[in-house]
């Protein structure tokens, strides 16, 4: 690394890695691809074969390139890495030293999380595996690849953020427009946002109601019943206590529509919490074909509210503290 000026004196040439690099980039190298599609508008820009022949392509300009194999993952979100199975059969093969090389389209494609991808990168970096972003033209083998990684990663991650929350107030105005999300229930099935009525199981709700109401059979003597009589839920299951109180107490059979019961806090995660307020709730009375009457559904909630009372009762001297803790916002006292 010295240069020798023409007044005899040297200078210290500066450092910008390997010199040689460029040649160790060219030897023959194992590789594999690594790709993904994730949404149906990716899907339709970039097709699955697109990007396979894509990555062919590439392989015709390297002719160093030793293509070993490809890992494609479908269908699966960027955010997390737990969540894409080829992915993390890739890594599990660098770790066994398959291959000494990973070649991605870009970024995002890679990872949209950019601990993740930090975390990933220098791990392969311990097996001797590098990662080359032929869009983003990184390189991990690089001096400077990880710190333009890191650019290109948190860029990525904020383009996520920015299309959740575009999602997000998407599916919020649908809602407000009274189209459904979620999934067909027992007595409903859900078309294109519209709850139809789907009569043979409509008439099994109505008869849980019956006996909840009119014959004053409890939750769990029902569920016996119904098991009994070789019925099942709408997830195919038989039946339990918990499975006939959501029935009795669904707003959808009244007709009734309430959305966003549960919400996304995180958008790398994808994890959904119950909504306790955090958000606000989009409620439609009267939205849809009811199934019950509104005076059925609503002596089947004083049921439960008196049967609450009675349990509360039942142990109220049992304890020092029994009967004395009471909720703030129904004004029922606590029960074990």
């Amino acid at each position: 690394g010295l240069i020798i000026i023409a007044n005899n004196t040297t200078m210290s040439m500066p450092k910008i890695g390997n010199p040689y690099a460029f040649l160790d980039r060219n030897r023959t190298r194992n590789m594999v691809f690594y790709g993904r599609v994730s949404t149906e508008h990716e899907a339709q820009l970039s097709a699955l074969e697109n990007q396979i022949q894509w990555y062919d392509d590439q392989a015709k300009y390297h002719p160093n390139w030793n293509v070993l194999d490809k890992y494609i993952d479908e269908g699966i979100t960027g955010t997390q890495a737990k969540k894409r199975p080829a992915f993390l059969q890739m890594i599990e093969d660098a770790k066994q030293g398959k291959f000494d090389l990973i070649v991605t389209r870009e970024v995002c494609r890679f990872a949209r999380n950019t601990v993740d991808a930090l975390i990933v990168i220098r791990t392969l970096k311990s097996y001797g595996v590098g990662v080359f972003f032929i869009i983003d033209h990184i390189d991990t083998r690089e001096s400077d690849g990880e710190i333009r990684l890191t650019l290109m990663a948190s860029l990525a991650q904020e383009e996520s953020r920015k299309i959740s929350e575009r999602v997000k107030w998407g599916q919020k105005r649908q809602m407000e427009k009274g189209v459904v999300f979620g999934r067909s229930l027992l007595g409903y099935r859900l078309k294109n946002g519209i709850l139809e009525v789907e009569e043979t199981e409509a008439k099994l709700v109505r008869k849980i109601y019956d006996m909840f109401v009119n014959e004053q059979m409890g939750t769990n003597a029902i569920a016996k019943k119904l098991n009994e009589s070789g019925y099942l839920t709408g997830r195919g299951n038989t039946w339990s206590n918990v499975a006939v109180r959501r029935i009795l107490q669904n707003e959808k059979y009244v007709g009734d529509l309430v959305q966003k019961k549960t919400y996304t806090p995180d958008y790398l995660t994808h994890r959904k919490k119950k909504n306790m307020g955090q958000e606000a709730f989009v409620i439609k009375k009267d939205h849809h074909v009811p199934i019950v009457s509104r005076e059925q559904f609503d002596a089947a909630q004083r049921q439960f509210s008196k049967s609450v009372f009675i349990e509360a009762e039942k142990y109220k001297n049992r304890y020092w503290c029994s009967g004395k803790i009471i909720c703030g916002i129904c004004g029922n006292p606590y029960v074990s």
